[in-house]
């Protein structure tokens, strides 16, 4: 778990330097999916988590998109009220994308949200899809996550891991990846 975490931050500390320094910037494109996992941080007797989602760049921005997730075993709803950021992961910029945005949701009320979803081609045995929701906490307010997928190692779609669906990464198309991401970053 540890090593998970760690790749997992080191991750995020790269993603946060290509951004800063304009390094995301270029040519864009766009991510959709749809299809169910199974995550057993939260489900029970093999319920499912249907998800779809969207996002990229679409007339020259890149806050396009939508998502709708539903985690049955955990009685979870969450609906997109906006895209707020569009872009590719850095440890695997040609395959898998992040989207971001701002959702609410039957269980935490309105929540940040990050989405990363893999393209790994067809039929789609390897696609993967990972969400993390968060809400500001505590005084100060810390960002904290209050539900995942991330660490539950059950996120591909048809890969043995419980699951099915596909991701399909499409492009190129007008504008530049970026915008602002808070549930990318959490803790103090």
């Amino acid at each position: 778990m540890r090593a998970i975490r760690t790749r997992l931050a080191l991750g995020i500390a790269t993603l946060a330097l290509a951004l800063a320094s304009g390094a995301a910037n270029g040519a864009c494109d766009f991510l959709t999916g749809g299809g169910f996992i199974i995550n057993p941080t939260t489900t029970s007797n093999g319920a499912k988590a249907n998800f779809g989602v969207g996002g990229g760049c679409k007339d020259g921005t890149p806050t396009w998109g939508h998502l709708e997730y539903i985690d049955h075993g955990a009685r979870l709803n969450v609906h997109w009220t906006s895209i707020t950021a569009y872009f590719p992961d850095p440890s695997d910029s040609s395959k898998a994308r992040y989207i971001c945005g701002t959702a609410r949701t039957n269980l935490y009320g309105n929540v940040d949200f990050i989405v990363r979803a893999r393209d790994t081609a067809e039929p789609g045995t390897n696609d993967v899809f990972d969400i993390r929701l968060t809400q500001p906490q505590g005084n100060p307010p810390v960002n904290v996550i209050v539900y995942s997928t991330e660490f539950s190692g059950f996120h591909k779609l048809n890969g043995g891991n419980g699951g099915g669906g596909n991701i399909e990464l499409h492009g190129p198309t007008t504008g530049d990846f970026g915008g602002p991401c808070p549930a990318l970053f959490v803790g103090a």
